[in-house]
């Protein structure tokens, strides 16, 4: 039998940050900064639609092999105050760009940066997608990091660690052959979260 295709709806921000009014805390180690937020700057997004739409393009070519689909894609425009630790912005991220209580599918938002080596950001029904890591990769891998985000907002935050063939590796190198694959336990799994999601 085979199975029909899920369409999960997709509101896409192009999201401007902004540093919010409160005090970001110290620098540290396990606290990086997003540089340009905690001095102060604003950082615009520098995303295209075309960008975007090719993202989710070949994201979608990687969720074909669970038969579920990011569309329709709406994108609009964002400006956002957030903190400048890594915490604080994704809280923000997250109350932000989640689909209002009832709403349907899930919200994206592209951005310039984000603290540390995150190239981006998942879970629930948000995720980021930083366009300076991507950059500093493989234009190309934009898609596989959508993806990989959009997994994390159907799968939670499990990782398969021995597996670098496998969508939700956890340490993914743009620039190795990664065919970015499913198991059937994940598929089954993202299937049945995304009907959750309609």
């Amino acid at each position: 039998m085979s199975m029909s295709v899920i369409k999960i709806p997709v509101q896409a921000w192009i999201l401007d940050l902004y540093p919010a009014s409160t005090p970001a805390k110290p620098d540290s180690p396990n606290n990086p900064k997003l540089k340009s937020i905690a001095g102060g700057l604003a950082i615009p997004s520098f995303w295209t639609n075309q960008q975007i739409n090719s993202a989710f393009q070949g994201a979608n070519k990687i969720w074909e092999q669970a038969k579920i689909e990011f569309s329709p894609v709406t994108i609009g425009e964002k400006e956002m105050l957030v903190p400048a630790d890594d915490n604080g912005m994704w809280i923000e991220f997250t109350n932000n760009l989640s689909p209002a209580p009832g709403g349907k599918g899930v919200g994206v938002g592209f951005v310039y940066d984000l603290p540390g080596s995150e190239g981006g950001v998942g879970g629930g029904r948000a995720a980021v997608i930083a366009l300076k890591k991507g950059n500093d990769a493989v234009a190309s891998y934009f898609p596989s990091i959508l993806a990989h985000e959009l997994g994390h907002c159907l799968l939670g935050h499990e990782h398969r660690e021995h597996e670098p063939k496998n969508l939700m590796f956890d340490v993914r190198h743009p620039k190795r052959h990664n065919p970015d694959k499913l198991d059937a336990e994940q598929i089954t799994k993202a299937r049945e979260h995304a009907a959750t999601l309609l």
